[in-house]
């Protein structure tokens, strides 16, 4: 889920680098990078979420919006097909 967050709102930073904020003498400002270079997932598995999530979480947020408030699907429908997906519970 950091890393989906991070990759979606990654175009849109200007004055930090991630949840963190920015790089410290003791941590990335990207979680992100600390997930990576830990070893918490696999490069793999977050490259895919970096290149993939963002588009198709984009796609599902359009098509909400059309529909009325009353009858739009929660962001949950969403993450609980992404999880399938890649194989992980949520």
């Amino acid at each position: 889920m950091i890393v989906l967050v991070e990759a979606r709102a990654a175009p849109r930073l200007r004055t930090v680098e991630g949840l963190w904020r920015t790089t410290s003498r003791t941590r990335p400002g990207r979680m992100t990078d600390f997930i990576r270079s830990d070893g918490l997932l696999p490069s793999a598995e977050i490259d895919e979420i970096i290149v993939n999530a963002p588009i198709v979480l984009v796609a599902f947020q359009e098509g909400a919006a059309t529909a009325p408030l009353e009858s739009r699907p929660h962001l949950s429908d969403w993450l609980d097909r992404f999880n399938a997906q890649s194989g992980e519970a949520v």
